[in-house]
């Protein structure tokens, strides 16, 4: 039977980075970059241009550490309003990339000079809730609109598991590579008590998501300043393996904390 003497930390780190929109996240992946790391980003947002514009101005040099892949499905006007443009495959075609990045590498076996980064899961949702829908063949059907043998529940019920099953395997032991999932913050009533969850499919799958992660931290601002907080406030639980230890800061620049986190 193992003992916890026996027990080792992992050498790769699993972290959920939540913050409002334009609070830094993205940007302040540059901080990894000048500390020896490789990103593979999976590019939902489509936002990525405020990392590339600042990493080429900080050291252009390092612009050759980040590798990205971007899923979104194209979507076009309708009369009824706006559908997707044909099938939904951003999500799918994320899920492949999961297995094997463009390069024909598996991302599961990368290591710990490598970040894998999701950005953000926010969107992820929604690719996957556009997927749900064209399972159930309402890919061409504007959101909203009640249609005879279309159940919404079950697109959503859908949408949320897959999105689980993605946490669940980017959060495991064999998925032995850093993770990085970005989202954005849905305050919202849990408990009796108004706390801040990251922003996914719904709202019966966020106060679950942190559950998967050894540590959560929050983009957000101190005394004007932008920071990287690492324990919780009295609206968003956050969470450190390092927090246990007095000298670890509950806060660090913006521009150097995630590779404090990561050290």
């Amino acid at each position: 039977m193992p003992k916890a003497t026996d027990y080792e930390a992992s050498a790769v780190k699993k972290l959920l980075y939540i913050g409002d929109s334009g609070g830094g996240k993205t940007t302040s992946l540059f901080g990894l970059l000048k500390a020896g790391y490789k990103l593979r980003i999976y590019d939902y947002d489509q936002l990525l241009a405020p990392l590339v514009t600042y990493t080429k101005m900080q050291d252009a040099k390092l612009l050759e550490r980040i590798e990205f892949m971007s899923f979104r499905d194209k979507m076009r006007s309708t009369d009824a309003g706006p559908i997707i443009d044909g099938i939904p495959k951003a999500f799918i075609d994320s899920l492949k990339a999961f297995d094997k990045w463009e390069d024909g590498t598996s991302p599961a076996t990368w290591g710990p000079e490598y970040i894998a980064v999701v950005d953000s899961h926010t969107t992820q949702a929604r690719a996957a809730l556009f997927w749900a829908r064209g399972l159930q063949g309402a890919a061409g059907i504007p959101e909203g609109v009640v249609t005879k043998g279309v159940e919404p529940r079950a697109i959503f019920f859908t949408a949320q598991k897959a999105v689980m099953n993605v946490i669940a395997n980017l959060t495991s032991q064999s998925f032995h590579t850093n993770v990085i999932v970005i989202a954005h913050v849905k305050y919202m009533e849990f408990d009796g008590m108004t706390k801040g969850y990251p922003l996914s499919i719904g709202t019966a799958i966020s106060p679950e998501i942190p559950t998967y992660f050894p540590a959560v931290a929050l983009a957000t601002r101190a005394g004007g300043n932008r920071v990287i907080r690492t324990r919780s406030t009295n609206m968003i639980d956050l969470k450190d393996p390092k927090t246990f230890d007095p000298g670890y800061a509950t806060e660090f620049p913006m521009d150097i904390g995630l590779a404090e986190i990561f050290k």
